[in-house]
């Protein structure tokens, strides 16, 4: 056999290697969605007559990935760059946001985000004092 054909019969191999998992994958072995990775912050700027700062970040989500049950403690505003958001808030119908949409969140409002199957990439600013935990985790009654 020559070389040419011994790389092309291992193409298929390699190909299927290389393609992404089935969405059934997006979900972990104990049944949860995947986690987020933290915003990237871009920049900080303090508020003048404040103690407080606005922040700039990307917040890149994975496939089915979320953001669990939580409130941040200053309002968030969020333009979706890539992907999709679902966006549920206690007691309000669950928001879908698609690239090019935004939503904004008030302080201490509690909620889950989370990615659709193919992701998402998010620009998201905020208020909040320095030195302050921004997300507070909160566990459902």
């Amino acid at each position: 056999m020559n070389t040419r054909l011994r790389i092309s019969a291992r193409i298929p191999f390699l190909l299927g290697a290389l393609l992404p998992l089935p969405l059934s994958a997006a979900v972990a072995a104990d049944g949860k969605p995947p986690a987020t990775r933290e915003t990237r912050v871009i920049e900080r700027v303090a508020i003048p007559g404040t103690d407080q700062q606005m922040g700039l970040g990307i917040a890149e989500f994975p496939p089915h990935a979320e953001k669990p049950r939580h409130k941040a403690i200053g309002p968030e505003v969020c333009y979706v760059l890539e992907g999709e958001i679902f966006l549920e808030v206690d007691g309000k119908p669950t928001q879908h946001i698609r690239p090019s949409g935004s939503f904004q969140i008030p302080a201490n409002v509690v909620h889950i985000t989370r990615a659709g199957p193919a992701g998402a990439k998010v620009i998201a600013s905020w208020a909040g004092v320095p030195g302050k935990t921004f997300n507070i985790p909160v566990p459902k009654n």
